[in-house]
């Protein structure tokens, strides 16, 4: 490899990465460039967001801010005043982000497959975008994905290599890992930069479908048709830890460098259809479906069911997207069919309904607080939130928005995101050692400013973590001058709004994830 200058901070993401899974592995030799860097660094579990979810939890760490102050609460837009399915990019942020942050102080910035970064914003440097829908228009400068195809990275957008129901994936998540590291290779030989920021995606989807054949003590626990499905979690974890020192072998020691997930994993057993609880209730209405659906109503396929669709001219409450755990009240006014004038007791009521609801296997509560907006997601951009956000008692339990079918059937997704995730800092500001109390998603981005010396918003919600070896924690603080904060969202390149529809690759991987 060429000499460059390496970067002066590194990121690596693994999305859905738990020290309850790699620890074990670490302690059998089986990785030893994560024992290695975990050995080297200040390290720990996280707290996320509720939900513990891919679009949230990237945005609060990119943005050092809690989803009442960026605004990216699910995938999809969870106010969509015509119940639709409109996806959410960098354009629905409703702050800056730590990308403008380093490019305000003379830095630039290379991104690869980072959740929540499509499309490009304007910084210096390059980006490999995490699109949720098909699209070409997902590099900056464009003529990148050009140039990894000639060098044969063999990169391709995460939507692309997605989980999509056949359980030979267990062997193509290893290429799409090993592809990643070809891509991440080339960049940092050939495009330096001043941070390096890269997240690996392949465990979420591994773990979410193949947790029950490797965890005997799953309820759904069988012996798989081939032994690559029982090793999957391992083998996926193994081809990152390869990856990853390829990537630490090239910036060498001295570069810091912080590791995080979004959240953890945990076994996944039941699915609740939260809108047909709603509808057993009286509070969401149906009616027979249009055939076809007439044109332009813009209704999300989630509402529609075995020949029914809601019937929002006569609903009062519904859960508006997969995996916002939320309720929103069909508010007049602000929805197209609102029809409630008054929010408190529709609320109240459906709060009252869904904390009653009990697990089939445990008969234990499923949600164990409902919350109204304003106390769940205090900030700036309150209004783009659900009104209700549902807490999960138990983890192993999915809330869907369907409407049809059961009201419980067992999860297609095995394994289940967890609120707390990782992270690890190697450098020279905090101590090496393992800390137990969890630490904040919003605090590393903070942390790694305040590492390598630069300064942050003075609004946001995370501050840098300080710790002498034990566990507590004192929030430092290096603030950009209020002048300097950005104002408002940054545009990106135009893009058309992006939406569902069955042919749709979006719809297809996501509904094999058992998100539709």
């Amino acid at each position: 490899m060429p000499h460059t200058a390496p970067p002066k901070a590194v990121v690596l993401g693994i999305d859905g990465g738990s020290l309850e899974l790699i620890e074990p592995l670490v302690a059998e030799g089986a990785l030893p460039v994560l024992g290695k860097l975990l050995a080297d660094s200040a390290h720990g579990p996280t707290t996320t967001t509720w939900p513990a979810h891919t679009a949230p939890g990237w945005s609060t760490f990119v943005t050092a801010r809690r989803p009442g102050g960026h605004g990216i609460y699910q995938f999809f837009d969870t106010q969509d005043p015509v119940y639709g399915d409109r996806l959410v990019g960098t354009g629905d942020y409703g702050c800056d982000t730590a990308w403008e942050w380093f490019a305000r102080q003379g830095w630039s910035v290379g991104l690869v497959n980072v959740p929540m970064s499509h499309p490009p914003r304007e910084v210096p440097g390059y980006q490999l975008t995490w699109p949720l829908a098909r699209t070409l228009r997902y590099s900056e400068p464009p003529g990148l994905l050009g140039e990894l195809a000639r060098a044969g990275a063999g990169f391709k957008a995460d939507i692309a290599a997605m989980f999509q129901g056949d359980l030979s994936y267990a062997e193509a998540a290893v290429e799409h890992v090993r592809a990643r590291g070809r891509t991440i290779q080339y960049l940092l030989r050939e495009r330096p930069v001043d941070v390096f920021m890269a997240v690996i995606t392949e465990i979420d989807r591994i773990c979410h479908h193949y947790w029950h054949f490797a965890d005997a003590c799953h309820d759904r626990h069988t012996t798989p048709d081939r032994q690559e499905w029982a090793d999957a979690i391992r083998a996926t974890h193994i081809a990152i830890d390869e990856v990853f020192g390829e990537i630490l072998d090239a910036v060498g020691d001295e570069t810091p460098v912080l590791l995080l997930s979004d959240h953890g994993f945990g076994p996944g057993r039941y699915n609740v259809a939260v809108n047909a609880v709603l509808a057993e209730a009286g509070l969401l209405a149906t009616r027979p479906a249009a055939a076809p659906p007439a044109e332009g109503d813009g209704l999300a396929d989630w509402f529609r069911a075995e020949g029914r669709e809601v019937d929002f001219t006569r609903t009062r409450a519904y859960m508006p997207t997969p995996g916002c755990y939320a309720v929103n009240v069909n508010l007049a006014g602000r929805q197209r069919d609102g029809m409630v004038t008054d929010p408190g007791p529709v609320l109240a009521e459906a709060a009252e309904l869904l904390l009653g609801l009990r697990a089939p296997d445990t008969g234990a509560p499923v949600f164990a607080a409902a919350l109204p907006r304003a106390d769940a997601y205090p900030g700036p951009m309150t209004h783009a939130a659900p009104d209700l956000l549902l807490i999960p008692a138990d983890e192993g339990v999915l809330a869907s928005p369907a409407i049809g079918g059961p009201l419980w059937r067992p999860s297609e997704q095995t394994g289940m995101h967890r609120y707390l995730g990782m992270w690890a800092l190697r450098g020279t500001s905090l101590p090496p050692g393992r800390r137990t109390a969890p630490v904040a998603l919003a605090d590393l981005m903070p942390t790694l400013l305040e590492e390598t010396g630069l300064t942050f918003p003075a609004a946001v919600h995370g501050r840098p973590l300080q710790w002498d070896g034990r566990d507590g924690v004192d929030g430092g603080r290096t603030f950009l001058a209020p002048g300097e904060t950005a104002s408002a969202v940054a545009s990106g390149r135009p893009e058309e709004t992006a939406r569902l529809s069955e042919e749709d690759l979006t719809a297809k991987a996501l509904g094999a994830m058992g998100y539709l």
